[in-house]
């Protein structure tokens, strides 16, 4: 009896404790001030709307040539009522621009061209020099990898010279120069 004693209570404890958790605590609200002046919008004048005819283009006959087509003069936007309107002048029309030959993109050349010319075909030939002094017979596979990348670099290089495009085979032929010394340092 006890025991159900203590339990019932230990219920009844356990339930007001938790209902208690539950009770929220309102904070007092402080009570709203007097509604805001808000002024008035301002007066709008509203200007009726004038349409005026569009002129007609005058008739362009077709050529094969590529021309721009013309665009009839855009009036400025119209002002406020209190601006007196201007009597409108026609617009001279715009020469029209002569197309320009295609030209071709080449990367800008420096003053130290031919310097930099030698420099590549230096590491060029001493990656060439390299690769033919390594037995490509006695290779592991990694290192014959390594032999056809640093030849495709060296080719690639050559292109790029030819194209006078000396940052990109200046780089190439560095990267060939510096696998050929690798594979010829690794007999």
């Amino acid at each position: 009896m006890q025991r159900r004693f203590l339990h019932c209570a230990f219920v009844v404890l356990g339930s007001a404790a938790l209902a208690g958790g539950c009770a929220k605590a309102r904070a007092a609200t402080v009570p709203d001030g007097p509604p805001l002046a808000m002024p008035l919008p301002p007066p709008r004048v509203f200007l009726p709307v004038e349409e005026e005819p569009l002129a007609a283009a005058p008739a362009v006959p077709e050529t094969a040539t590529a021309e721009a087509p013309q665009l009839p003069a855009q009036r400025p936007p119209r002002r406020a009522a209190a601006a007196a309107p201007e009597p409108e002048k026609p617009a001279p029309q715009p020469a029209q621009p002569v197309p320009e030959p295609q030209r071709e993109l080449r990367a800008a050349s420096t003053p130290a061209d031919a310097e930099a010319d030698r420099k590549i075909r230096t590491l060029l030939q001493v990656a060439s020099r390299n690769l033919g002094q390594v037995d490509y017979q006695r290779l592991s596979v990694a290192g014959r990898e390594q032999y056809d990348q640093a030849k495709s670099f060296g080719e690639q290089a050559g292109e790029a010279l030819t194209q006078r495009n000396y940052v990109f085979a200046e780089t190439l032929a560095d990267k060939a120069a510096k696998l050929a010394t690798e594979l010829l340092g690794t007999r």
